[in-house]
């Protein structure tokens, strides 16, 4: 279990993710994390929170999103709602570092995705930014906090989970 103030490095690159407040320190009302970001830093797959809500707030350099089939940028002082059930992805495309406060609502288990994608970017597993499929199918069954990819239709990948979380988790997802 993340605890309040423990910090995850991704070995590749020295990026950093602090965890300000956790499920347990908010009473699983949110989960937040600064991101200490290098440039060209991982960019997560195209996704889609199906039960929370996510804040960014740029302390540092400029952060990317996109979503609704835009890309735009933040920066310093500014902030970012993305919305449950919009497909969108965020990530630092510039050639500076970019410090940025990610709030997620409610928590649920966030913070345990968050450190098992960590540890599969920290093992190689991590391609394009986007998890191993079995992975995901794992989460979908694992996780409260459902996310899923934005290229696939949810119901179908609700279907896939049935079939293939079992497997993945033969397999050590």
């Amino acid at each position: 279990m993340i605890k309040q103030g423990t910090t995850l490095t991704v070995q590749a690159t020295g990026e950093q993710y602090t965890f300000l407040e956790t499920a347990e320190s908010s009473n699983g009302k949110h989960c937040k994390v600064k991101f200490d970001l290098k440039p060209g830093s991982l960019k997560p797959v195209m996704h889609i929170h199906q039960m929370q809500d996510e804040n960014f707030e740029v302390l540092s350099g400029t952060y990317t999103y996109e979503m609704n089939g835009e890309k735009k940028k933040i920066t310093v002082g500014q902030s970012i709602d993305l919305p449950k059930g919009v497909a969108h992805t965020h990530y630092n495309d510039e050639p500076e570092n970019c410090v940025v406060v990610q709030t997620v609502s409610p928590a649920l288990d966030f913070e345990d995705i968050l450190a098992r994608l960590i540890e599969l970017n920290n093992t190689g597993k991590i391609k394009n930014g986007e998890p191993p499929l079995l992975e995901v199918m794992v989460w979908l069954k694992k996780y409260k906090a459902k996310t899923y990819l934005a290229g696939i239709p949810v119901g179908i990948q609700n279907a896939m989970a049935t079939v293939l979380a079992p497997i993945g988790r033969m397999l050590g997802s």
